[in-house]
């Protein structure tokens, strides 16, 4: 997992924070779980993969889960005129690997005619 400190940087330079929205799947159970979460508002303009890294850090912060989580990313795509990152790979947990689908946008999304 590639440090980036998109999170910290955010807080260092006070640049304006928006809320994003992930939804995450577990491949292998189905089970899925949405998360909200803050980072700077030019977070789209990142490599895929540094998005996808940023939201992890924000779950590493913000859960009860009780060590760092990691993860291998097998692909992440930015589609840059929807604002929206979709991943795969893999949680690394205690028990093995949890395959996991993932997708990120703004919270607010801006509407296309």
């Amino acid at each position: 997992m590639a440090s980036n400190g998109y999170l910290a940087d955010s807080k260092k330079l006070n640049m304006a924070s928006v809320t994003y929205c992930a939804a995450l799947l577990d491949a292998e159970t189905g089970g899925n779980e949405t998360y909200e979460f803050e980072a700077k508002a030019d977070l789209f303009r990142m490599p895929a993969r540094d998005i996808v890294d940023t939201f992890i850090k924000h779950l590493n912060n913000e859960s009860s889960y009780p060590s760092p989580m990691s993860y291998e990313l097998d692909s992440a795509v930015k589609k840059k005129n929807r604002r929206i990152v979709m991943a795969t790979g893999s949680l690394i947990v205690a028990k093995g690997e949890i395959p996991f689908l993932l997708m990120i946008s703004p919270q607010i999304r801006e509407r296309s005619n």
